[in-house]
């Protein structure tokens, strides 16, 4: 902790790791696996250890709380949070290391006590990505946080100024579906 707050400054791994992925495709139905159709990725059998709880929501959409991170077909480096409440709303996501690799992440003492985040504990750190105007970018001012011990995340906004839309390359990077 520096005198900005706490620094989530852990190296995230590939996308494909952790968290845990929901394949989409010839996948063993596991018993008790919760059934969900989306309109982008069609259906999803999600189990319970994959459901990742935002108690807040995310920024504009507070009452979204429950959701999935899915593997992206097309470009390993990219997944999608999927919400788990409204079929047609997912976002683009990557770890912001794999294109800024001293990105760090400062927050208050609050927003990590809310995730009970603790020095033992490993914290996933994903940006939204957009495109717009031929460019591909990401959110650096309000990074997802996931507790991968505990399957809770918080959207956070950074105590220290991160640029809204960081470009990380023109439309050059393939994905599923538009972001």
């Amino acid at each position: 902790m520096d005198s900005s707050g706490h620094s989530v400054d852990r190296e995230n791994r590939a996308l494909s790791s952790r968290p845990q992925l929901i394949c989409r495709h010839d996948c063993v139905r596991t018993p008790g696996a919760m059934e969900f159709k989306t309109t982008r990725f069609g259906q999803l059998d999600i189990r319970q250890d994959e459901i990742i709880t935002f108690p807040n929501g995310m920024i504009g959409f507070d009452g979204h709380t429950k959701w999935a991170i899915l593997a992206d077909d097309s470009n390993d480096s990219v997944g999608w949070l999927q919400s788990l409440e409204d079929p047609g709303l997912a976002f683009a996501v990557v770890s912001p290391r794999r294109y800024i690799p001293s990105y760090k992440v400062r927050i208050s003492p609050e927003q990590a006590s809310s995730l009970q985040i603790d020095a033992g504990m490993e914290t996933f750190v994903l940006v939204v990505v957009s495109r717009e105007d031929g460019l591909v970018t990401v959110n650096l001012r309000a990074p997802l946080l996931v507790n991968l011990s505990l399957q809770v995340g918080r959207q956070v906004i950074t105590t220290d100024e991160q640029p809204l839309r960081h470009v990380i390359a023109t439309e050059t990077i393939p994905l599923r579906r538009s972001a």
